[in-house]
């Protein structure tokens, strides 16, 4: 008679051993390069005015977009700006302006998001976000 053991078979302990199958690190990188190309590609093909129009009309997807693209791990202080006066806030909002300024020129249509010519009132402040996002009391 056969001897009763609690041991698995030894095609059992082989198989138990193995490593999960992963993808290899080159073809993952692979895939999310080719992602970003088509991604890319999109966005020159349709601009920014696609996601300023996801901003205006789902403000939630458009929040998940930009967590998505952070970086994992980031150390963000949500109230960094509380520590600022309004005006230390318009000069951080003039600058990232002057900044994008250049690029957002180069594509047509963009005038929708809200960036006001050289000449037209204030200098460089965006227009209001017509009701999206936080109000504060005035």
């Amino acid at each position: 008679m056969a001897e009763v053991t609690d041991d698995p078979p030894a095609a059992a302990k082989s198989t138990a051993k193995a490593k999960p199958f992963r993808r290899p690190k080159r073809a993952k990188k692979t895939l999310s390069d080719d992602f970003l190309v088509a991604v890319r590609a999109d966005f020159r093909a349709h601009g920014a005015g696609v996601i300023a129009k996801v901003r205006s009309e789902k403000p939630d997807q458009y929040l998940k977009i930009v967590l998505s693209v952070l970086p994992k791990g980031a150390d963000i202080d949500t109230n960094s700006l509380d520590a600022l006066s309004d005006d230390e806030i318009r000069q951080r909002i003039r600058g990232l302006e002057a900044v994008l300024r250049p690029f957002l020129r180069e594509r047509p249509g963009l005038e929708k998001l809200g960036l006001k010519e050289s000449g037209s009132g204030e200098e460089g402040i965006s227009e209001p976000a017509q009701g999206v996002g936080p109000q504060a009391p005035h």
